[in-house]
């Protein structure tokens, strides 16, 4: 399985035999020509216009945005509904967070979350193998708040998104103060990991991916 993040939070997961899904393809205009995108199912985490995606992307593809469940015979998806701040959405609105299961690993993508979750959500998000969250701040969790519920959910891998990686994002932090309550950190001089290169071996990762080479910004 390969996990490419592609900015903000947007990433393109293929499965072995080539599958894809495209997570949150909504600013991804500056670099979008440069990845193959013929996903075969795309979800969004909050409101988004199909306008985004149809120049570039084949017209054979599944949209979900919604908190429902979509299933074939290379994808389970569980959508759960969330909010993007910490006043059940007054501010700010809905958010969706998808649950991905994909060669045999449980993917959590939380989209733009701004609140720690409920008890009961946190349980069905157990036994994660990678947690893609938000630590930029602003208008999603801040690193502090990230680290916090990134260490309930207890993931075999954490891979930060949305945050500070150029003088543009100047409404976001940096990574900095999400990865100082983090002692397990592999940082990678390249956007794409893939699941053979890692260990499973139980201690809670956080694996730092340069956005489109973009270093990060503390």
């Amino acid at each position: 399985m390969e996990i490419k993040w592609i900015g903000h939070t947007n990433f393109l997961i293929k499965n072995c035999l080539g599958k894809k899904i495209l997570l949150d393809p909504v600013q991804i205009y500056p670099y979008i020509q440069k990845y193959d995108l013929k996903a075969d199912i795309i979800t969004f985490s909050h409101f988004h216009s199909n306008e985004i995606v149809n120049e570039y992307i084949n017209n054979n593809y599944k949209i979900i945005n919604s908190a429902t469940t979509y299933s074939n015979t290379y994808f389970n998806i569980q959508g759960f509904t969330s909010f993007r701040d910490n006043f059940s959405g007054f501010k700010r609105g809905k958010n969706i967070i998808y649950l991905i299961e994909i060669d045999g690993f449980k993917i959590c993508h939380l989209g733009l979350l701004g609140h720690i979750l409920d008890n009961e959500l946190i349980d069905k998000l157990s036994n994660l193998d990678f947690l893609l969250i938000p630590v930029g701040g602003h208008f999603c969790l801040d690193g502090s708040s990230a680290a916090k519920l990134a260490s309930i959910l207890k993931p075999n891998y954490i891979i930060p998104m949305c945050f500070k990686t150029s003088s543009e994002d100047f409404y976001l932090d940096g990574p900095l103060k999400f990865l100082s309550s983090y002692k397990n950190i592999s940082s990678y001089d390249s956007n794409t990991i893939y699941s053979n290169d890692l260990s499973f071996n139980n201690k809670p990762t956080v694996i730092l991916l340069r956005e489109n080479n973009k270093e990060p910004l503390d």
